[in-house]
């Protein structure tokens, strides 16, 4: 992975290594736009039962499926089925599924959202213990900037906050003329985290316009920055292309992300700390639930 993209250990935020430490998150957030974590305070059971969560829901018969349908960009809530969505409208639609869950905090006691109370639990603790881990990122990630260390923070309260279950399946047929996993793309809000199984398959777009494969590591979360975070900090911070490999091995893969997106009504203006004397910001205001919602639409 240190080949790919940077690993930190989030234990060095501790102490007289902090400084050091929030500088190093800072310059790959500015290098590279990846990076990932470790030692990052997520329980590996809570997020070895989100995994088996998924694994269960997705074996199940697409006519069950059907009945939790991904249908609101607003709710931001549901099953999207394989060939749904097209991140790159380029090339063919995604070979995946996934099971898409905003603010389960507030959407959990909703029973009619939920497949089954199983899934419901598991995705609760991991999207809990998620924004515990992102926070402490924006705070790194402001700190850095030379920022108030809550200035991310206070516009990311949960409403726009979604987890995300992921299954790329194997399939035998034939790929049709670039088709991926899922297509070349860059997220949209501020942060996503990632959790991947061992199969594989994610790759970054290097400066030199070349795809590079990011391996699995167990121990690790991979990191890396939105289009809104690239907008507030005028560039400086990168929101970098990535896809996904389709399947073609025989196995299936899984992954799970965490996207830390501003509250709707935040409004994205680049940080002073991040336009240099005698120049204008690149980026007029926005408010974040404009651009989400014109992404979201633009996807499905």
């Amino acid at each position: 992975m240190s080949d790919t993209i940077p690993l930190i250990d989030l234990r060095m935020l501790a102490g007289e290594t902090r400084t050091a430490t929030v500088q190093a998150i800072r310059e790959a957030a500015e290098q590279v736009g990846f990076f990932a974590v470790s030692h990052t305070g997520v329980h590996a059971v809570v997020v070895e039962g989100a995994f088996a969560a998924a694994r269960h829901f997705f074996d199940l018969p697409a006519a069950y499926k059907e009945q939790w349908r991904y249908r609101d960009t607003a709710l931001n809530h549901g099953w999207v089925s394989t060939g749904q969505e097209s991140l790159d409208p380029t090339r063919p639609a995604d070979r995946k599924e996934s099971f898409t869950m905003r603010n389960v905090v507030h959407t959990s006691a909703r029973d009619e959202l939920w497949p089954d109370v199983p899934l419901r639990d598991a995705a609760f603790r991991l999207y809990r213990e998620a924004q515990r881990l992102a926070e402490r990122v924006l705070v790194a990630l402001a700190e850095g900037l030379g920022l108030r260390s809550d200035e991310f923070l206070a516009a990311h309260t949960g409403e726009n906050q979604t987890l995300r279950l992921l299954h790329y399946p194997f399939d035998a047929r034939p790929l049709a003329a670039g088709e991926l996993g899922a297509g070349a793309h860059t997220d949209y809000g501020s942060i996503t985290l990632l959790w991947q199984d061992d199969a594989g398959g994610l790759e970054v777009l290097a400066r030199d316009g070349q795809w590079l494969a990011v391996p699995p590591r167990p121990e690790a979360v991979i990191v890396n920055i939105g289009d809104l975070m690239q907008r507030w900090t005028n560039d400086r911070l990168r929101s970098t292309l990535h896809r996904v490999q389709p399947r073609t091995d025989g196995r299936d893969r899984y992954s799970i992300a965490f996207f830390c997106d501003p509250d709707d009504a935040a409004e994205i203006a680049v940080v002073p700390t991040c336009v240099a004397p005698g120049e204008a910001p690149r980026y007029a205001p926005i408010t974040a639930g404009e651009h989400i919602r014109a992404k979201l639409k633009a996807t499905y």
